[in-house]
């Protein structure tokens, strides 16, 4: 259920002697093959300035449905893997409006489920590359590269990849998004004796016949992430 819009008031009085509290998400999807995130557009100084998809904590309401409706009103996605990063809170002028304190969450998300859902009226998709060069405000930078180190931890001790793949997949493609992610080659053989070894995944007994080589399909096992010793 989403927060009602009534109940998001403004808090910017001068009057206000505590921080606000603030929620900024870094939302990553693989777009063409590459590791992208979503962006909002705003005009500020006469310019082209962005931001990552955020709002001010609504009172009264958990985080967990803040990020809720943070995502669905700023890109009308929902349904999406979360987590909590940290909070960045040393920069107390990053907003001229008052001293706002920045709870950061990134997400994963599929695809085809961002293709289906977005409102590209709202967001842009852009690299991590291009993202790097964009003006943006606050500490976005600076979240999105902690978020990115965060999902870089997270391939090298659970199967996380899964929040990133199709329901059926080539172990080829799995491989791939650990190469785009981690930004190294993988050798083949190796990391697939190290998949089959953890028994995370198993064959749905379908083939990919999108290319002149047909491919075994896998799913993983289950839908939860699973701590794993994986490279």
């Amino acid at each position: 259920m989403l927060i009602p819009q009534d109940q998001q008031f403004d808090i910017w009085d001068p009057k206000i002697t505590i921080p606000i509290l603030a929620l900024d998400i870094v939302i990553f999807t693989i777009y063409k093959w590459e590791l992208c995130v979503l962006i909002t557009k705003r005009e500020e100084y006469w310019e082209q300035w962005y931001s990552l998809p955020g709002s001010i904590v609504s009172k009264g309401y958990t985080l967990d449905e803040n990020f809720d409706e943070v995502l669905k009103r700023k890109t009308g996605i929902t349904g999406v893997y979360k987590e909590q990063l940290r909070t960045f809170w040393d920069n107390i002028q990053r907003d001229p409006r008052g001293h706002v304190i920045a709870l950061a969450y990134y997400a994963l998300v599929k695809a085809k489920k961002l293709l289906a859902q977005v409102d590209f009226t709202q967001v842009d998709i852009v690299t991590i590359a291009q993202f790097r060069k964009l003006k943006v405000f606050y500490e976005h930078w600076e979240i999105v590269e902690y978020a990115l180190k965060r999902l870089k931890w997270k391939l090298w001790y659970t199967d996380i990849v899964k929040e990133l793949l199709p329901e059926k997949f080539r172990i080829s493609e799995m491989q791939r998004i650990y190469e785009i992610i981690l930004c190294k080659n993988i050798d083949k053989r190796n990391f697939q004796k190290k998949i089959f070894s953890l028994k995370i995944i198993t064959d749905t007994g379908e083939k990919d016949h999108s290319t002149n080589r047909p491919a075994k399909l896998y799913k993983f096992e289950n839908k939860r992430i699973k701590v794993i010793d994986m490279l």
